[in-house]
Parts: structure tokens; sequence; C-alpha cells
């Protein structure tokens, strides 16, 4: 992927001055063609300092699928890089008292609020399989920890992104 494809990405400006989304969108949506709206905001914009950890995996060859799994499937076959990465944070959901927005979702709702991203992994060794986790890592700690508790109380299907290159 070319450094001129991620330097058209950045958002302008940072912080309170950060370019609104829509602007974003309008602007870097066809650079990336193939990603749904939610994938471009939740991931490239809001997380544009990660997006070298992937950007070797090719933007422009990816393909999006909006799947339902279910919630045995997600705890047992996403990875990523190291357990600690999915793994870490997840006990907060229960233990802090001034709940975040995001722990107060996930525990009135039993899911997320948008489908956390994976990649469907048959080629690189580093990377977690069957699949790794590219984007929600805070959504699948909160997951995971609630998944090990109260299993029960979890939907039993959730929204992902699934990505593909073929």
């Amino acid at each position: 992927m070319s450094k001129d494809l991620i330097e058209r990405l950045r958002p302008l400006s940072e912080g309170f001055d950060k370019e609104p989304f829509d602007a974003y969108k309008l602007r870097v949506a066809s650079e990336l063609p193939n990603f749904p709206e939610c994938a471009l905001e939740s991931w490239i914009y809001r997380h544009y300092s990660q997006i070298n950890d992937y950007s070797f995996l090719g933007f422009g060859k990816m393909v999006f699928n909006d799947e339902l799994w279910s919630k045995e499937d997600i705890f047992n076959n996403i990875k990523s890089y190291y357990s600690d990465m999915i793994d870490s944070l997840g006990y907060q959901i229960y233990e802090r008292h001034d709940k975040t927005w995001l722990q107060k979702y996930m525990l009135e709702h039993r899911t997320w609020n948008v489908p956390i991203i994976v990649y469907q992994n048959n080629s690189h060794p580093n990377m977690g399989k069957p699949y790794h986790l590219i984007e929600g890592h805070l959504r699948l700690n909160y997951f995971r920890t609630i998944y090990r508790n109260e299993k029960e109380t979890l939907r039993d299907t959730h929204r992902l992104w699934v990505v593909t290159i073929p």
C-alpha cells in the first residue's frame, strides 16, 4: 500500500478540531470503495494512527461481509497477535464504578454498538487464526468477560464485519 494513500486517509486536524466524519467520508470514500461506511468510520477514521498495523493486507483488496455469529463462535474463533490484546481490559466492565458509555451499552444490550471487524486469516502465520481481530479490541474484551461470567445473558448472535481478501 502506498504511503500516499495512507497520508490521504489521514483525517484533517486532530482533537476537537478533527475533520467531521461526514466531510471525511466525502473526501476519502473513493479511495476505499469496498469499505462500508460503518467500517470506514470505526476503523480508518477513528483509529487512523493504527492503520499501518494492517496496511500490508492491502485495503483496496478487502471485501467486507456483514455477518451474524453465535456467541460461541466469537469467543472461540477470534484471536489476535497476543491473547492479552483481547483479554486484558474486560474486567473493567464489572469493576469500574463510573462506567463508560460503552460499558453501559454492552451491559444493557448484551452486544456491541457497532460490529467488530475481523480478518479471515488463511495465510499470515503471525496473525490470529482462524479469524484475527482488526478493530473492536475493547468491545471484544468486554464481550469475552461477560461470556466467561454470565454467558447466558449475552445475545445468541452478534454482528461482525468479516474481511476476506480474494
